[in-house]
């Protein structure tokens, strides 16, 4: 099992626990690009260019709010085969 496997599932077991860098490093790794927020802002807008749907987490909230995290996955879930590949 992968670092990235092993991430995946830790966050996929505990959404509530998940926290701002976990989340973040595992969208960076499957592709994600990640805009940097504006005047101070806490907002982390990711996108990937096969998806048309955004993943905002909002950075300081540690752990995450539980829907930024299922939103995630859900996004994840979306690229499919790709969430798995190193």
């Amino acid at each position: 099992m992968t670092r990235k496997d092993k991430l995946l599932q830790k966050i996929k077991n505990n959404p509530r626990g998940a926290s701002f860098g976990d989340v973040r490093q595992l969208l960076m790794d499957v592709g994600f690009a990640e805009r940097q927020p504006k005047s101070g802002s806490s907002h982390h807008i990711y996108y990937h260019t096969a998806l048309e749907q955004v993943v905002v987490l909002v950075k300081g909230h540690d752990p995450l709010p539980e829907y930024q995290v299922k939103d995630a996955l859900r996004a994840l879930d979306l690229l499919g085969g790709e969430s798995g590949k190193d």
